[in-house]
């Protein structure tokens, strides 16, 4: 009877290990997939929930999430927003301020009457109309002997992008707001005008020929105005009393029309070395706009010739930082007299004198 009794006891025990090694088993595997689950949605590429084509260069993407930073460098925004029927983007996609997945997209111009596909990351496409609202303009203004200005007003419905993406709205201040999906703002549309990065207009001076103008980087919205710069080729310069009329496929002008005067270069007052690869740049009065970009200067001492070319949106109040070129750096101890290149600028016995190196 005893060995009975032990062999009984000693059954049960087994059968009770095993099914608490059972119990453990399945919960495991039951926890395993909400795991795996929570994983792959972590890691999966957003995709495309929406396009809405707002105007002619500007497209409203919305996604199911946010993109991560590496997505919206340039080069790799290029590999992934793919279009078909000739559309390509031309700058990076910009978070919509007050939003969590939607972007601001600039495009090249779009045709009327055309279906798109945008195949983002090589997978979802989805389609779209084209959209040829134009961008509307009050008028052009000479700003330089080679450079002219399109002007808009906030007033009237239209803002610059840069007011209302999150990248820029510390930088923007109280001009910075939001805009719902539909682009109002206190029951107010407005017209976004995207990126004009690689963007042109035409000038065509009165019984001449038409002028590419190439926009100026970083001029389409600084000191509170709405004012992008376009610059004639390298070497040519508007004619003093010549009038002259600007058209582009993107833009609408309410006054397309001005006529050019002479007009004085900037004056360079003084020059002052930042470091071994920079130096700053002042002019005799505030220019009160981005009136530095695209300009180089020439940095000649008995050592030889350095150029310097200036850093976007480096300007404080009358002052420019210029980069020097071309892996160039400054020597101690050297005076450098400051020229500019080409006719923007005048610069009368302007020097910059680096500090002497370290005595040993």
């Amino acid at each position: 009877m005893p060995k009975m009794r032990y062999r009984m006891a000693l059954l049960f025990l087994t059968f009770v290990l095993m099914l608490g090694s059972a119990c453990g088993n399945d919960k495991k595997e039951k926890a395993q997939p909400t795991d795996e689950n929570a994983t792959t949605e972590d890691q999966a590429d957003p995709t495309v929930s929406k396009v809405s084509s707002i105007n002619i260069i500007t497209l409203q993407v919305e996604f199911n999430k946010a993109l991560p930073k590496e997505a919206v460098e340039l080069e790799t925004a290029k590999k992934n927003f793919v279009f078909d029927n000739g559309l390509s983007i031309v700058n990076v996609p910009q978070l919509k301020s007050g939003s969590k997945s939607t972007y601001i997209v600039p495009v090249t111009s779009q045709q009327a009457g055309t279906n798109y596909n945008l195949t983002y990351n090589g997978k979802k496409t989805v389609k779209f109309q084209a959209n040829t609202t134009k961008i509307p303009f009050h008028l052009s203004r000479q700003v330089t002997a080679d450079t002219f200005e399109l002007e808009s007003f906030r007033d009237d419905g239209v803002t610059d992008y840069g007011y209302v993406i999150e990248a820029y709205r510390k930088g923007r201040g109280d001009l910075a707001f939001e805009l719902d999906n539909e682009n109002t703002a206190k029951g107010k549309s407005f017209l976004i005008i995207s990126s004009l990065r690689d963007r042109e207009v035409v000038i065509t001076p009165a019984g001449g020929k038409p002028i590419p103008a190439k926009y100026v980087p970083f001029t389409q919205s600084t000191d509170g105005l709405q004012e992008p710069k376009f610059r004639l080729p390298e070497g040519q310069v508007l004619q003093s009393g010549t009038s002259y009329t600007v058209s582009a496929d993107w833009i609408e002008m309410r006054d397309d029309n001005f006529v050019a005067e002479t007009v004085e270069p900037l004056k360079i007052i003084s020059g002052a070395s930042v470091s071994d690869t920079a130096v700053n740049i002042t002019l005799f009065a505030d220019p009160k706009d981005e009136l530095f970009a695209g300009r180089s200067v020439k940095l000649t001492s008995d050592a030889g010739e350095v150029m310097a070319m200036y850093k976007y949106q480096s300007r404080k109040n009358a002052t420019g930082t210029f980069e020097l070129q071309d892996g160039a750096k400054l020597k101690t101890g050297v005076v450098y007299r400051v020229e500019p290149v080409g006719n923007w600028a005048t610069a009368d016995n302007v020097e910059v004198t680096t500090t002497p190196a370290p005595k040993k």
